[in-house]
């Protein structure tokens, strides 16, 4: 997942799993193949049924919030997961590969450009 290259603060027990994953991926893709295919779905931030119990306004914040910081401008939905295991499933010549689904989180900025203080407001 994206902890593991990018670790958050207080995110140290995900960051290592995360990165225990993709090396066991990797791994075994090299220990089963050719008879077994292994690859490893890394998803991103995605709304489901976990947020149910939250304030709809809270909830919808987070969910805007989180969608703003993302280059694709939305956060996912189980169908996009279910896409990307699809891929991986069907894709005969893709083994020891983690498939990050997550609207660009690896790639994004943090800061928000119209309140950071380090970019011109010119």
């Amino acid at each position: 997942g994206v902890l593991n290259p990018r670790p958050g603060i207080n995110c140290s027990p995900l960051a290592s799993t995360n990165g225990a994953l993709e090396g066991l991926t990797r791994a075994l893709a090299l220990e089963l193949g050719p008879s077994l295919r292994v690859n490893c779905l890394s998803p991103g931030f995605c709304d489901t049924e976990r947020f149910d119990h939250m304030d709809e306004e809270r909830k919808r914040g987070m969910l805007e919030n989180t969608a703003d910081s993302l280059p694709l401008k939305r956060v996912g939905q189980p169908e996009d997961m279910g896409e990307a295991i699809y891929y991986l499933l069907s894709a005969k010549f893709v083994t020891g590969v983690v498939l990050d689904c997550d609207g660009g989180h690896h790639i994004r900025q943090y800061a928000n450009s119209a309140s950071d203080p380090m970019r011109s407001k010119d």
